[in-house]
């Protein structure tokens, strides 16, 4: 007995959930741009045992910071321009201090204090009379290799520094803390591919402490592609003259899920559950 052929309209039919189901199977949802889980900047390394390791990506102006293979922290950095590229290659933390300040580039003041001449490089850049020499301020230092080390400092956006790598200042403040001298420090990556992003100001704290925030420090966020739910955080007030950066503050959930294909996708994407988020705006 032969075998009777499916209708065309039946085999139209199969040929569309056919294509269907491949095109579910083999794409991801888009990323939401405003997602929190993007944010530039969250620490969850509090508590955690482990030797530390800083790997630095020029490509991304990002650092990462881990402790043992589990990675608890990601900041943003500011690397060296053009001209001043940041070294990479495989180091260690040399040395650290607190307070540092360059010995190469700087201000020339007057006797009140006064900035005569600013972004000087005292190699090159003569001394007007009357005044001395200011170096640029560095504080949670911690060098590298050379005269380049990691350190608080403003971040434009884009790689702007003279070979150090920039922190914003919370960032500097919880890695200076929590990197012993000899931690292994690797910096790969082009600063040339980097894309350019929202500056971050001296002083301007992207990690904030909220009074307001619920017991045990969490504000609970939907699943990656939904608005976040954010604790207010109250800003840190600029220096004069600088941009005014709101700051909030989340933290990963993660007991809930968007479902479907495009969830299984993003998951390498995320920060690990529990990791404090910051976000600007």
């Amino acid at each position: 007995m032969t075998p009777q052929r499916p209708s065309a309209r039946l085999r139209r039919t199969l040929l569309v959930l056919g294509c269907a189901f491949a095109g579910v199977s083999c794409s991801s949802s888009p990323e939401v741009a405003d997602s929190p889980l993007d944010s530039r900047a969250w620490w969850k390394g509090d508590g955690v045992s482990g030797k530390p390791r800083i790997v630095i990506n020029l490509s991304t102006q990002r650092v990462q910071y881990f402790k043992d293979k589990e990675l608890v922290g990601v900041s943003p950095v500011s690397s060296g321009r053009e001209g001043h590229g940041t070294v990479t290659g495989s180091y260690s933390i040399l040395d650290k201090d607190i307070d540092h300040r360059s010995s190469l580039f700087g201000s020339y003041v007057d006797k009140a204090g006064n900035v005569v001449q600013s972004d000087v490089d005292t190699r090159t850049d003569p001394a007007p009379p009357g005044t001395t020499y200011q170096g640029a301020n560095m504080r949670y230092f911690m060098r590298i290799v050379g005269g380049i080390g990691m350190h608080e400092g403003y971040l434009p956006g884009y790689p702007a520094s003279h070979g150090c790598i920039r922190l914003p200042t919370k960032m500097a403040r919880i890695f200076f803390k929590e990197t012993p001298e000899g931690t292994p420090v690797q910096i790969v990556g082009q600063s040339s591919l980097a894309a350019t992003e929202s500056a971050i100001p001296i002083g301007v704290e992207i990690i904030t402490d909220v009074a307001a925030a619920p017991k045990k420090g969490k504000a609970k966020v939907a699943a990656a592609a939904a608005p976040a739910k954010v604790a207010s955080a109250a800003p840190a007030k600029p220096a004069k003259g600088k941009p005014k950066v709101t700051v909030r503050r989340a933290v990963v959930d993660g007991s809930k899920s968007s479902g479907g294909f495009g969830s299984m996708f993003n998951w390498a994407k995320r920060p690990p559950r529990g990791s404090t988020i910051y976000l600007e705006e």
